[in-house]
């Protein structure tokens, strides 16, 4: 087992040792912090500020994927259908962007993705009519978006701990299979805070199914109600020609998978059910920066495949680096019960919006 693997085991409760006995006491030393950040909050050493429109954060507990891009661009979505202005925030992870930098006015993308970080470009592209900004500083970011675009709403991404903003709608994403992992902090687990945080949600939303173990305990005790949600592959997409397939063209294909995500086994999982012959593969760090070198290594792995199959946030980074064969980004949608999600939003819209 790799360093990298032990680590990510002991982080899941997988494995134990002298390794996990130090990240415990790191872990220790990360609480700390942490609980002393939220407790200047609640006593109001550290100030919050508010925002003149409706701010409606997205985030996890967890580090790792829970789906909190797809789910933003959803929510956008969402309120543009009820004919609300809407914008979106993001810290821009792994972006290189500094300050205020505006990705899409709406109108047109302003930004590459080696700038604006590839979730932030992802929504920009998906999102036609929304304003994307990215900044690390979310308060002086939603001051820039309203003086500048006046939505509405304003959509944070990846939030839920940037408690320095104050929303109207807190909606926190876990991962039915992942759920909170061993139920540790960091190091030693995958929390990025206490479980008992839990309680600054409206809602959660459950990607996967249902809640069980931890997470249905965690949400029971608070009384956090929920909504299931899954990932809906409707789609795959020539990266460079934007040629559009069906999802059905899968069935069959054989093909190299490749990512830089949290979870790579779950994007080969989607593809074998969708029938696809995964005869290789290649995983990259989640946010990989793509180069030239990568593109060459891809053609090599690759040859004598189909095609390379990748996600939509790998393929707004891998444009014009692979030359054969080509590369299709597997195009995926929310799908939630609207009824449910209504049920979940109308009674805090009524005050809110």
């Amino acid at each position: 087992m790799s360093f990298s693997r032990r680590i990510e085991a002991l982080m899941r409760g997988e494995a134990e040792g002298l390794t996990g006995t130090l990240l415990g006491a790191l872990s220790v030393l990360y609480a700390a912090g942490v609980r002393s950040r939220l407790l200047s909050y609640k006593l109001g050493v550290l100030p919050s500020h508010s925002l003149p429109i409706k701010v409606v954060s997205v985030g996890n507990l967890t580090v790792g994927g829970t789906g909190k891009t797809p789910v933003a661009i959803f929510l956008a979505r969402f309120f543009m259908n009820d004919g609300k202005r809407v914008a979106l925030l993001s810290r821009g992870y792994k972006g290189g962007a500094r300050g205020v930098a505006v990705v899409s006015d709406g109108g047109k993308i302003l930004m590459e993705p080696g700038e604006a970080g590839d979730e932030p470009f992802l929504m920009a592209r998906s999102l036609e009519g929304v304003p994307v900004v990215v900044c690390a500083d979310r308060v002086k970011g939603g001051r820039f978006i309203i003086e500048r675009f006046s939505p509405d709403v304003l959509i944070l991404d990846d939030a839920f701990q940037h408690i320095r903003l104050r929303r109207d709608i807190n909606i926190l994403l876990v991962d039915s299979n992942e759920g909170f992992g061993n139920g540790r902090l960091l190091p030693r687990g995958i929390l990025r805070e206490p479980l008992s945080s839990i309680r600054r949600a409206d809602f959660a939303l459950i990607k996967g199914g249902q809640p069980q173990g931890r997470v249905w305990d965690a949400l029971n005790e608070y009384s956090i109600p929920y909504i299931p949600f899954r990932y809906r592959p409707c789609g795959i997409f020539n990266i460079d020609s934007g040629e559009e397939l069906p999802v059905e063209a899968l069935r069959g294909a054989r093909v190299i998978s490749v990512c830089g995500i949290a979870n790579p086994a779950s994007f080969r999982q989607s593809l074998k059910e969708l029938g696809a012959v995964v005869e290789a593969e290649l995983d990259f760090p989640d946010h990989h920066a793509y180069s030239a070198s990568d593109g060459r290594n891809i053609e090599h792995r690759a040859a004598g495949r189909e095609m390379v199959i990748t996600t939509e946030k790998d393929g707004v980074k891998l444009c014009g680096l692979v030359k054969s064969p080509p590369v299709f980004a597997l195009r995926i949608s929310i799908e939630v019960e609207e009824r449910l999600m209504h049920s979940a939003l109308a009674p805090l819209l009524r005050g809110v919006l």
